[in-house]
């Protein structure tokens, strides 16, 4: 294919990314990396830190727009802030480690983890809604004592997974202020961001200092990062907004089951290929 038309895909991709996972609290790394790893063929460390500066804009686009409807429980979200900042730079110093050591297999097979978790959890969720039994609440509960444990907690691997993986930690945030908290969709989305917002730009210092990876970004990018990471915020917001406004939640878990499912097999078809070779 064509190098400027696999370009405008990306974008495209990236685009559509950002529309459709900002209203569900997630920021789209489980898709960013892929799409940098086998349609650009970026190297591991350039795209892990693109896919968190990404995810990161996405963040900023969607919490404004939550924030604006009242959605974010900014008291929890502070709450899992400090233990998500940790884990952010824990799971960064271990991708480094594991990727000198044992190359990039390391990140997709635990993707590929997370992403088989996600969709078990998503599917579950999905048919609790649909028969009317699952656990919602209009109001946050005290986070103290136990529960409060277990949320930092549940914060702390969030942060690990996004240093790690290179994504937003989303998906455990959203199942922690979902299935731990009984959130709302939507009240949980913009709690998520909250945390987000200041935990995945530590993730990307981390990675910018450990792998040095500034350089090449600025080298790739140039001055074109800009208005890309503008326009991803943007539309981000467009997607949040016009979920809130008009759309059920239902409606978009449906493509996002399908886009993780896509990510999954293309990871499971390196890994296969590992695997056959040895």
């Amino acid at each position: 294919m064509n190098l400027e038309l696999v370009v405008i895909l990306a974008i495209l991709l990236i685009l559509m990314t950002a529309f459709m996972f900002a209203p569900l609290g997630l920021g789209g790394g489980v898709l960013y990396v892929p799409i940098f790893l086998y349609l650009l063929e970026w190297d591991i460390h350039l795209a892990l830190t693109c896919s968190l500066l990404l995810v990161w804009t996405v963040s900023l686009g969607s919490r404004t727009a939550h924030a604006k409807g009242g959605y974010a429980v900014v008291e929890i979200g502070r709450k899992g802030t400090a233990p998500s900042l940790t884990g952010a730079i824990l799971g960064t110093l271990l991708a480094a480690l594991f990727i000198a050591r044992l190359g990039d297999m390391t990140i997709k097979v635990s993707a590929s983890a997370l992403l088989l978790w996600v969709l078990y959890k998503t599917v579950k969720q999905l048919n609790s809604e649909l028969h009317g039994d699952a656990s919602i609440t209009e109001d946050p509960p005290a986070v103290e004592g136990r529960l409060m444990t277990q949320y930092r907690a549940g914060c702390f691997g969030g942060g690990v997974t996004s240093g790690f993986l290179g994504i937003g930690g989303g998906m455990i945030f959203m199942m922690l202020h979902r299935s731990l908290l009984g959130f709302r969709q939507h009240q949980a989305a913009g709690t998520t961001f909250i945390l987000e917002i200041w935990m995945v730009p530590m993730a990307i210092i981390t990675h910018l200092i450990v792998n040095g990876s500034g350089p090449t970004i600025i080298d790739t990018l140039g001055f074109n990062i800009i208005p890309i990471f503008l326009v991803v915020s943007g539309t981000a917001w467009l997607g949040a907004r016009t979920a809130i406004k008009l759309l059920p939640q239902r409606v978009l878990t449906y493509p996002f089951i399908i886009a993780v499912t896509a990510s999954l097999i293309r990871y499971m078809i390196d890994i296969r290929e590992v695997l056959m070779t040895t």
